[in-house]
């Protein structure tokens, strides 16, 4: 059941750094020590923060596991991106932040590694993998950014107008009806889990510490979201990522592409596709019998 304690805290003996990247630009950075049954690296979405995932991580180190997580650079305590609370910095770069934070983990906690990457997160790990297949023993892909819904004019249009956007200077505008505060938006808490009170764990921490709220997608991010994917799901790239993977798709998903993340996952030779009937986008934020059903899949998984 919905822990109150768990939601709203982190585990306890972490040590948090804020590590320089190859530019100069400092990303926060979490540990926990070493665990009986491997060690996990979460990595999480656009917009995230790691408190965000705060009852999930109480469970894998309950369960024994070495935990490792981040910010993303342009999201939580990781700084801001241009004016734009959501600007990008582009996929490129996440792609090799990512790998500069996988390579940390390694050097911090022993085999076997394992990460847990949702959305933007799973979409980044990927590309990470098509090169570095052999970097992680398994992985989990939550709600896989593998195709975006971009209500309500569709993923077609939406491509257009941020392309149109960012030649016009409008990279770092937002798209119509995101903005700066998002955590304040009931219709974007319902998109993400149907369960009231983890929704509201967000704004909580948020208004606890400001530094940690996003802002909503701009045009570039939109832009360059659209252009990864289009790098990422080309002809014989899925393909080469030999890495096992569990794919798990909400089945009522209104952010991403749950046909398309299906669909695509089937190209990866080592993947096991399900999902969880009735969810929402944050499979690990909903109601307890979804979130339940995900976890043990993601525990069976690894193991």
């Amino acid at each position: 059941m919905s822990s109150l304690t768990h939601r709203r805290s982190l585990p306890p003996g972490a040590t948090v750094t804020m590590r320089t990247m190859r530019d100069g630009w400092a990303l926060r950075s979490m540990v926990w020590p070493p665990g009986a049954r491997g060690s996990l690296l979460f990595i999480g979405g656009r917009g995230d923060f790691i408190e965000k995932y705060a009852e999930t991580l109480w469970h894998w180190r309950d369960a024994g596991f070495g935990l490792a997580a981040f910010d993303w650079r342009g999201q939580g305590r990781s700084g801001r991106v241009a004016r734009a609370q959501g600007g990008s910095a582009g996929f490129d770069a996440l792609v090799a932040d990512l790998g500069e934070q996988i390579a940390w983990f390694q050097a911090e906690l022993p085999r076997p590694y394992y990460a847990v990457a949702h959305s933007m997160g799973g979409h980044l790990l990927l590309r990470r993998l098509v090169a570095n297949p052999a970097s992680l023993d398994r992985a989990v892909l939550l709600a896989p950014m593998l195709g975006l819904v971009a209500a309500p004019v569709g993923p077609w249009l939406a491509r257009q107008i941020a392309r149109l956007q960012v030649r016009r200077g409008q990279a770092h505008a937002f798209v119509p009806g995101a903005g700066h505060a998002q955590t304040a938006d009931p219709r974007r808490g319902a998109r993400l889990s149907s369960d009231p009170e983890r929704v509201a764990d967000e704004a909580w921490w948020v208004a606890r510490d400001p530094e940690l709220g996003s802002g909503g997608v701009t045009n570039g991010w939109l832009a360059a979201a659209f252009a990864s994917l289009d790098n990422l799901t080309a002809p014989g790239v899925l393909e080469a990522v030999s890495t096992p993977l569990l794919v798990l798709t909400a089945g009522t998903d209104r952010l991403v592409d749950s046909p398309a993340a299906m669909r695509f996952a089937r190209r990866l030779p080592n993947a096991r596709v399900e999902s969880i009937d009735g969810a929402a986008h944050e499979l690990l934020r909903e109601g307890d019998a979804m979130r339940a059903r995900a976890l043990a899949l993601i525990d069976g998984f690894l193991g």
